[in-house]
């Protein structure tokens, strides 16, 4: 019971210790709104979402559960091993935030935007939605990113793999995206259809899913120098050097600022 009390005291400590941190925890906290909107114009585009959503929407779907009940309680789990087996640098407000936020928010606009898109479902439709849901989520991750207030759970748990396995994070993400997506296909049917050749039946997957692998680190990048880091005046690119939050115990400076821009919450 003392050493739980000393790791919130430590949360606690930490998150005090960084400078403009009401300012930090705002711009989180409509990060994760703006997030939660992007995902859900992807989703409605129907050219399928990130890995780690399309995972959680096929479960909760297979389940009949809320989407953003159920990602919720993954990200919860997921929270829970980090704090239990992680340094707590991974933790913050921001993962909190994260973890709550993020699936109702899109579940919220998915539920606004399905029936007025479904009206005029086109490809004149679709493919706009599908660019301004990808710049809207890459401007969302870059103002989580620049907050600096905590990772993701799904992100936390990429960065503890490349330290435990000695793997580039960048790689570990790779391993953990097609994991989450076999996942997601094989609970959804989608494994069956791939093989029986009806593509069409593939849900929450599709070419946005791969436009996300090879579109955000460059975007996020783009939104980090024009804005983001300007609205907290930070030098984006030596964040490594002041960041508190995020750095796992033990961890090269070096490696962690190379690898920071492969974060992206879900």
């Amino acid at each position: 019971m003392k050493k739980i009390q000393q790791e919130i005291l430590g949360y606690l400590k930490d998150m005090f210790k960084q400078k403009n941190m009401p300012k930090r925890v705002i711009i989180s906290f409509f990060s994760i709104l703006i997030m939660g909107f992007g995902i859900s114009l992807f989703s409605v585009s129907g050219f399928g979402v990130d890995p780690f959503t399309s995972m959680n929407m096929s479960v909760a779907c297979a389940l009949n559960v809320s989407f953003g009940t159920y990602q919720m309680i993954v990200n919860g789990i997921i929270l829970l091993y980090v704090i239990l087996v992680a340094h707590r640098g991974l933790v913050g407000i921001g993962t909190v935030i994260n973890m709550i936020g993020c699936g109702y928010t899109c579940e919220f606009f998915q539920n606004i935007f399905q029936p007025l898109v479904q009206q005029n479902y086109t490809m004149a439709v679709r493919i706009p939605l599908l660019i301004t849901g990808l710049v809207t989520l890459c401007f969302a991750c870059s103002l989580f990113f620049t907050a600096n207030v905590g990772v993701g759970p799904y992100d936390a748990v990429g960065f503890m793999l490349s330290r435990g396995i000695k793997l580039p994070h960048k790689w570990v993400r790779v391993i953990t995206d097609i994991t989450v997506i076999l996942v997601g296909l094989a609970v959804s049917g989608g494994i069956a259809a791939v093989f029986s050749g009806n593509f069409s039946d593939i849900k929450n997957i599709g070419i946005g899913t791969i436009i996300t692998a090879f579109c955000m680190g460059p975007l996020i990048n783009v939104f980090n120098k024009t804005i983001s880091a300007k609205l907290l005046n930070t030098n984006y690119e030596k964040l490594g050097k002041e960041c508190i939050l995020y750095l796992l115990k033990d961890a090269k400076m070096q490696s962690f600022s190379e690898n920071a821009l492969f974060v992206i919450t879900k």
